[in-house]
This record gives structure tokens, sequence and C-alpha cells, in this order.
């Protein structure tokens, strides 16, 4: 099996968030812009200019949109600057566009940065809508689209499907929620860094939780590849073989299909998407189970062997990485 570079037709069926299929290039819509345009002349704002960030503030500058870029980093802004983005206003002055789209990392740099008073009234001043794209807790997709709606913000919740080849490729799917006026107003905007939107109704909290618990099916995928090619490899036989068996036949869906491939070729780089970024979501999915009084055990099985191969030090590697844990695993059961 070879790797899989990108998402073009032939390729497809090997990502994982590649699906639907690539779609054709979608023509900028007049209605992001519209007497939309912030203090800056901006039609959007990228917060967040990491390897997600990056790609989605390209395919929207290739799409013809005025883009401006914001990042806590300022020195990471320089690729994109040098590619026709405009430097944003800070968050406390509103970022300057009217509407923001926001890659962060986690619960506690989408609160310090969209929560703060500063930025949300500054925000409100102007209407603006800030679309989530981060996988963040229900809990507070909940809390932020309540104090975004109390300074008249508005807010989106559309958390992604797909790693940084799909991003790049502009195919995201992503699990959209919100005000009907305020879906509309962004549309354009993710129609041209996505294959498809899959909405699920106006409640935030409702994206976020199909999100993490969509985490914890790709976790508990690379997981069971990993142990079927450990047992394989550990009886005599070939790894290699047995995964392609297993993702043309009883296991062929794309998810399947492209962490079988990286398990079987024990390839694990670049670590784009890590263990930890891994942990952080099924956690997610276990607090969220907690609090509606019942219990996900996969998800509490999968949370230690992320923490293993944290400990192990191979935190920088993609998740995937879990095979190569299992690889080493004894009859205590550590890695």
């Amino acid at each position: 099996m070879s790797a899989v570079d990108s998402c073009d037709e032939k390729h497809v069926l090997d990502s994982p968030m590649c699906w639907p299929p690539p779609l054709k290039a979608k023509a900028r819509s007049s209605r992001a812009t519209d007497d939309l345009e912030g203090e800056l002349g901006l039609d959007v704002v990228v917060a967040g200019t990491g390897s997600m960030g990056a790609p989605i503030a390209l395919n929207l500058l290739n799409q013809g949109f005025t883009v401006g870029v914001w990042n806590r980093d300022p020195e990471r802004l320089q690729p994109l600057l040098d590619a026709g983005a405009a430097r944003a206003m800070d968050p406390r002055d509103g970022f300057g566009a009217p509407v923001v789209l926001s890659v962060l990392s986690d619960d506690n740099a989408v609160r310090e940065v969209f929560l703060a008073e500063p930025t949300l009234s500054s925000m409100g001043v102007t209407r603006s809508v800030h679309v989530n794209l981060a996988t963040i807790s229900p809990e507070l997709a909940r809390e932020a689209a309540d104090a975004h709606a109390a300074r008249q913000v508005g807010y989106v919740a559309a958390p992604m499907f797909g790693g940084v080849p799909v991003a790049e490729a502009g195919k995201l799917n992503l699990v959209t929620a919100g005000r009907t006026e305020d879906l509309e107003r962004v549309s354009p905007f993710l129609d041209a860094i996505s294959a498809e939107l899959w909405p699920v109704g106006e409640d935030a909290f409702q994206a976020n939780v199909v999100k993490v618990a969509g985490q914890v099916l790709i976790a508990a995928a690379i997981q069971s590849l990993s142990e079927a090619a450990s047992l394989v490899e550990r009886a005599g036989g070939d790894g290699r073989r047995a995964m392609e068996i297993y993702t043309s036949t009883i296991m062929s869906g794309p998810v399947h299909s492209m962490y079988g491939a990286m398990i079987a070729e024990s390839r694990f780089e670049p670590g784009r998407f890590t263990p930890a970024l891994g942990r952080k979501d099924v956690d997610l999915a276990r607090t969220l189970a907690r609090t509606n009084g019942f219990r996900l055990p996969v998800a509490d099985l999968l949370s230690g062997p992320l923490g293993e191969v944290l400990e192990s030090g191979l935190g920088d590697k993609n998740w995937s990485v879990l095979a190569e844990a299992q690889r080493h695993r004894g009859l205590s059961g550590q890695a």
C-alpha cells in the first residue's frame, strides 16, 4: 500500500475525511462581502495559523477573498503575509473583519482569546460572526455561544473532520451548528474550505458532541488495527499483507484504509495530529459521558495507551504511533 498525500479522485477512499468525494472548486459568493467588509477592508480573518489554520487561510485567498490572519505567535504569519494575506487587528480590537474563523488548539486557547471581555465587546460593535473550527468541549461551546449572544456576536460551531492534507485540498467536512442567519452569512467561507457541511441544528453544543464522539471512533479504529497487526506479526505472519486484506474486505472504510496503511508501513510522521491531541479529544468524550451519568468503556481503555505513548517519548508522532506501542506490548499489558 502506498502513502496517500492528497484527496484527488484516485485516493479519495484512502483518506478518512476525503469523504464525500472531491467536489469541483466553488465560486466565490457575493453574499460574503456585500456590505460586510471590516475596518481593514477584510472579508474574513483566520485566527490561529498553525498546521490547519494556514491551509485554510490559503484556500480562502485562492478563492478570491480578502483575508486577514492573526496568531498568538506573530512570526508564524509571515508565509501567509507573503502569499497576500493582511495582518489582522488584535483580538481586543475585534480582529477588523465581519467574520472570524478560529482554529485554536484547545479550550484554554479559545477561552483566553475569544471569551475575553475586550474581544467580545469589540466584535459586538461590528456585529461580527465567530466560526469556531476547533475541537473543544461541548460545554465550552455552549458557554461560548451564550457569551457571544450576550454581546450580539454571532457564533457558529463548525468542528472539522480531516487532517492537514484534506485542509490543503479544501475538502474538510464541517459539522455545523448555529443560528440560521449566522450560518447563511458565513457559508461562502465554509464552502470555500470544505467538501461538505453537515448541519446538526442551532445548538453549538451538539456539533461538538458529534465531533468528540467521532474522535473516539477514529481512535478505536487505530487501536483495533494496531492489535490485529501485532497479533499477526508476533505469530510470524505478514502484518502488511494482513492490513491489506482487512482494509479491502471487512474494514474497508476510509479511516481504516488510511490508518491501516500507516500502521503496516510504520509511517508515523509527520506528526500533525499527535497523541496528545488524540487523548485530549478522547478525554473530552469521557468527561461528557460522566456528566450524563454513564461511562464509555472503550474510550476509557483508549485513554491509557495514548498516555503510554506520550510517556514513552513518542508524543511528536502521528497518533497512529499507537501501533508501535502495541508491537512492543508484553503480557503485563505495558508497552
